[in-house]
């Protein structure tokens, strides 16, 4: 069966801009094909969340898929709203227009907007894939991730990358990945180490030297950065790794591992892998969810694994 109809959400700023001219090509190939859709745009941060609510809520047409034409932060705040409606089991396609694109690597899609086109347009059904909820109880917040939340140097490290004046030029060169190294190299030598406890399956781990702490869906993060390699977005549960600075000479040695997709055998780098993760900081840190920022505060956060109809095939 094929898809009946797309609500399509397209953010014109994925990408630094340069999804504009991947939506017009896939815009020729629907028309091309007298393929039914209905564009929405989001037009500011959060927008995307609002569209997909008025799409699962007043959906009235048979066999509807929403396709997200952006980056990663697009399909989060997607998948956001419509849970929030009545039809939350719409399922969600996706083609990756933004600078990381690590959630159609994370599920082996293509990165190549016009070959995820095609996946999506031959799928005869739903895939299920995980994704997770998370609640951050000093203020309240809930919401859901695709890719990862962290805290610590790589939510610092995204800071920097969106505020970086090398992103949007790395975009336009289709190198948007290094724009996130740009940051990394921003922001290595200001960072300072921080307690942070962890509760897995009724166990406590307090770790007094954290710098890296990321909860994660599958293994890629950054732009295509290995995180956790042995990390399944189809296993019904979340991962999160805590890297320890212990000393300069030894943190760049395990980055370099980390590159490798060698790091998680080390001194130091602590794995964890559960349905449901908590974690506990004390001081003030930067967050990140899915490469968008969180700001910075202590954070008490609870993680659950959830699963989401994703419309595309990879076979």
């Amino acid at each position: 069966m094929q898809a009946g109809f797309f609500y399509i959400i397209f953010n014109p700023a994925a990408g630094s801009g340069t999804a504009v001219e991947v939506f017009k090509k896939i815009k020729q190939v629907l028309d091309d094909r007298k393929i039914q859709y209905e564009i929405k745009v989001s037009r500011y941060s959060g927008h995307a969340i609002q569209l997909a609510k008025q799409i699962g809520s007043f959906n009235q047409q048979a066999g509807a898929v929403m396709l997200v034409i952006g980056g990663d932060g697009t399909l989060n705040q997607a998948i956001t709203g419509l849970r929030q409606t009545r039809n939350p089991q719409m399922p969600v396609g996706y083609i990756p227009a933004g600078s990381g694109n690590d959630f159609a690597r994370g599920i082996g899609m293509s990165q190549d907007p016009m070959v995820a086109l095609e996946q999506v347009l031959q799928a005869s059904q739903p895939i299920v894939r995980d994704i997770g909820h998370y609640t951050e109880k000093t203020r309240g917040d809930t919401g859901y991730f695709v890719n990862n939340v962290g805290v610590g140097f790589d939510a610092a490290a995204v800071a920097a990358t969106n505020r970086s004046r090398f992103k949007k030029v790395l975009n336009r060169l289709h190198l948007g990945s290094l724009a996130y190294m740009v940051g990394v190299l921003t922001v290595f030598f200001s960072r300072k180490p921080f307690p942070v406890a962890v509760y897995v399956n009724g166990k406590r781990t307090y770790i007094p030297q954290a710098f890296l702490v990321t909860t994660t869906n599958h293994p890629y993060f950054g732009g295509g950065v290995r995180i956790l390699p042995s990390a399944k977005p189809t296993d019904g549960k979340l991962d999160l790794i805590v890297v320890e600075h212990l000393n300069t000479p030894y943190f760049l040695f395990l980055c370099l591992q980390l590159l490798l997709g060698r790091h998680t055998h080390y001194r130091r780098v602590h794995v964890f892998e559960a349905a449901r993760i908590e974690l506990e900081t004390s001081s003030l840190e930067f967050g990140q969810m899915d490469g968008e920022e969180m700001g910075s505060r202590p954070y008490e956060l609870a993680f659950r694994v959830e699963q989401q109809k994703f419309w595309v095939d990879l076979t």
